[in-house]
């Protein structure tokens, strides 16, 4: 479903008089974006692998370049969007390829582990892979070639419902909650919205029944 069918479909289920503009596009969308961040995570917590469904992929026209950093020496890329952060070390960069697919090129490591490897221990564990180690900005690199830095890369990224255009498809994880919610109620609640009860009598056809046959 495209983005603004999302919200689209929110909106129409909310009240149809709202004289005071309470749910503004912009409040559907940030209630939209947080069930789905809650949502991701939920999938993450099940199986990390499974969110690699849900990504926006950059780089697949244009590569994404490959900058080296004079003052430190390091290799990056700007991430090209914001990410969700999840607790592993790949984060919201969930695949990274080199311009033409290959063989596994990169692969995660944390900032930590950076360190240790520049600063020589282990340095001979490693072979023609490229160590990636995401921040909040960009992603930097350990051993990267200069093949890959001259071709540029491309990503898989888990991103926050604002990053999207309206007219871009958006996955909705079919997870649910402990209580069982769905995608729609869990938005709803969040603005606000109490889910009218079903306040049909079953009985009621029972009841006349048993007086026509009186």
């Amino acid at each position: 479903m495209q983005k603004q069918e999302l919200r689209s479909l929110i909106k129409n289920l909310l009240p149809a008089i709202d004289k005071v503009n309470k749910w503004h596009p912009n409040v559907i969308d940030a209630a939209i974006e947080r069930v789905l961040i809650e949502m991701y995570n939920e999938l993450f917590a099940e199986n990390p692998l499974a969110l690699q469904r849900f990504t926006k992929q950059y780089g697949y026209g244009t590569a994404l370049g490959v900058s080296l950093e004079g003052a430190t020496g390091l290799y990056y890329t700007t991430l090209p969007a914001k990410i969700v952060p999840f607790r592993d070390k790949a984060s919201g960069v969930r695949r990274i390829s080199t311009k033409v697919q290959g063989g596994l090129t990169f692969f995660p490591i944390d900032p930590r582990e950076m360190d240790l490897i520049l600063s020589g221990s282990n340095v001979d564990t490693i072979t023609t892979k490229i160590g990636y180690a995401v921040n909040s900005e960009r992603v930097e690199y350990y051993n990267m070639s200069g093949t890959v830095q001259t071709d540029g890369v491309r990503m898989d990224l888990i991103v926050p419902f604002s990053v999207y255009d309206d007219d871009d498809e958006v996955l909705v994880p079919e997870t649910r909650n402990e209580k069982g919610t769905t995608f729609t109620d869990r938005v709803l609640a969040i603005l606000g919205v109490v889910q009218p009860k079903d306040l049909k009598d079953d009985n009621a056809e029972t009841k006349r029944e048993s007086n026509t046959a009186k």
